[in-house]
């Protein structure tokens, strides 16, 4: 979920509005608007959950999913992924097209999100993946899974479900990641409860967080690692943006920028 705020996408945001407004006031019903370039996902007309280049479908769009691509800096090349949230499936298709090797679960507790998944180019079900309709939480609390990422991107029309930020999640996440696994969270909203949220993580976790604000000011993306792995040197993170770069347009050297600055500050 992302509020889009950056010029070039504003004034896309400001076209496919207008398209869309005889859509206001349904019921937190997800639907689809189509302009002649893009496509895009939303629940009402404040915030947009997802948006697709209709000519590169597998490209990252939007600021925040790139930022979430972080986690190729601690995990280049993860064998098993699980993400909570569909939304267009953005980070999905990227993972499924770019990281062949991953095992990849997308745990989606909307059906009518699940719906509209080919209308977005999301891959069907496969060994290597699934959408699964599923509470994210509930989930991860009784499945016996280890995975090398995890990303948690669940929100409602109202915001992240209050089952995807409690202890008692974050702890199913720990369990659920191996040694070297690495959690990634986005946030959007009121920058106080994230602050919450990050400190409940810090109390499960061994290993500090690090919360990277978005350009755009309005999406805030939490990592946090299994192990130390959060705390490798600046020189060898900026080498392995660069050597990702190769192969991920991603924006993954402005990523690393941000991450260590704001490791950074919280080291002090």
């Amino acid at each position: 979920m992302s509020l889009i705020h950056s010029a070039g996408i504003q004034s896309l945001k400001e076209g496919l509005s207008k398209l869309k407004e005889r859509f206001d006031g349904v019921q937190g019903e997800p639907y689809i608007v189509e302009s002649k370039k893009f496509k895009a996902l939303y629940f009402d007309s404040e915030s947009t959950q997802s948006l697709m280049d209709m000519q590169a479908p597998i490209r990252l769009v939007v600021s925040y999913t790139e930022t979430m691509m972080g986690f190729l800096l601690f995990h280049p090349d993860p064998q098993s992924i699980a993400m909570i949230g569909l939304g267009g499936g953005s980070i999905a298709k990227y993972c499924h097209h770019h990281l062949p090797k991953a095992s990849i679960l997308v745990l989606e507790n909307n059906p009518k999100v699940i719906a509209l998944k080919d209308q977005f180019h999301v891959p069907e079900n496969s060994n290597q993946f699934r959408v699964l309709e599923a509470d994210g939480a509930a989930y991860l609390r009784n499945t016996e899974e280890k995975f090398d990422v995890l990303l948690v991107d669940g929100y409602t029309k109202l915001g992240q479900a209050a089952q995807l930020c409690s202890e008692d999640f974050y702890a199913s996440c720990l369990a659920c990641l191996n040694p070297h696994g690495v959690l990634v969270i986005n946030f959007s909203g009121a920058a106080g409860l994230n602050q919450v949220y990050q400190e409940r993580i810090d109390r499960v976790f061994d290993h500090p967080s690090v919360l990277v604000v978005e350009d755009d000011r309005m999406n805030q993306i939490l990592f946090v690692g299994k192990d130390s792995s959060l705390e490798t040197p600046s020189e060898d993170l900026l080498r392995r943006s660069a050597v990702l770069a190769r192969t991920h347009d991603i924006h993954l050297a402005r990523t690393t920028q941000n991450f260590l600055a704001q490791r950074k500050i919280d080291a002090h």
